[in-house]
């Protein structure tokens, strides 16, 4: 496969069922694979309203093969230094296929010309025990150049879906200096 095309939506994409659909099923289908065991049966990431509102705060980056959406993350501000790249999801039949490496690196790009000096990544992992799945991508976001600044507990990111949780789980936050190189 040659590597995916990387493009922000517009903020209209908000308004088409057919791509705000899209995405979410990506989204939850990505989520569900990476994350299995970590939340209870029936659980979902996003809902199409959640996604129509990344997508008109301007920061909802596409990747495609040809036509097709591979893969999607999200870049929203934390402050004026530091931006966050959330709901990072490359659909699992393409995964190692360099979807999430050009997504990373195309929301890299877009924070440098937004003058956002930092940006930030969480995973969640489960306490006690190694996910195959997060192991792999902490090892992943290393190669990338995010370094873990900090542990934070479940309930301080994600507080609304502690109930949903199957195990005891926290989050790594990642940074990374965009004064750095791009990612390779």
């Amino acid at each position: 496969m040659p590597p995916p095309h990387v493009a922000l939506l517009p903020a209209g994409a908000a308004d088409d069922p057919g791509v705000v659909d899209g995405l979410t099923d990506l989204i939850n289908s990505a989520y569900a694979a990476g994350e299995d065991g970590l939340w209870t049966a029936g659980w979902v990431r996003v809902v199409p309203a959640e996604v129509a509102a990344a997508i008109r705060a301007g920061g909802m980056l596409v990747a495609r093969a040809g036509r097709r959406i591979v893969g999607c993350g999200q870049l929203r501000p934390l402050d004026g230094a530091t931006a966050e790249l959330g709901l990072v999801s490359a659909d699992p039949e393409h995964w190692g296929a360099g979807v999430g490496r050009a997504l990373v690196r195309a929301a890299e790009d877009l924070a440098r010309s937004r003058d956002v000096a930092a940006l930030q990544l969480d995973l969640l992992v489960p306490r006690g025990w190694v996910h195959p799945d997060k192991d792999r991508l902490r090892a992943w976001y290393d190669r990338l150049g995010y370094r873990v600044v900090r542990t934070a507990p479940f309930d301080e990111v994600a507080a609304h879906a502690a109930s949903q949780l199957a195990t005891p789980c926290q989050f790594l936050v990642f940074r990374k200096s965009l004064a750095d190189p791009p990612a390779p």
